[in-house]
């Protein structure tokens, strides 16, 4: 079921482009968040050009938000791959339009 639940956001979000839309791509027990581009082997990734976290703690928990920017120059497709404890792995797909993408508190992530 959470399967198709994510499959029918990702047909929304790419029915709506021109939109901000944001999703909740990761459950909890997230341990790390990775953007990648293209379809290279390895992946190249990108690093976050905005990260604002509170002194001590654990991620997630810490977050005060995650920003990548100027994604338009990016090759795609881009993925948001959500890593989790013992090896587990959510990808999102990201539509060709996204320029800006934000993950907050509560793992939502804002992207347009």
């Amino acid at each position: 079921m959470l399967c198709l639940t994510r499959r029918l956001l990702i047909c929304l979000t790419c029915a709506f482009p021109y939109a901000a839309h944001a999703v909740e791509p990761c459950k909890t027990g997230l341990v790390g968040i990775t953007l990648i581009a293209g379809s290279y082997n390895p992946p190249y990734t990108i690093e976050p050009d905005i990260q604002s976290i509170n002194p001590g703690g654990k991620f997630p928990d810490n977050l005060i938000e995650l920003g990548w920017s100027n994604l338009r120059k990016a090759e795609r497709p881009l993925r948001l791959i959500c890593r989790y404890a013992g090896g587990k792995k959510d990808e999102l797909l990201l539509p060709t339009t996204t320029d800006k993408c934000f993950l907050r508190p509560g793992l939502t992530a804002t992207c347009d």
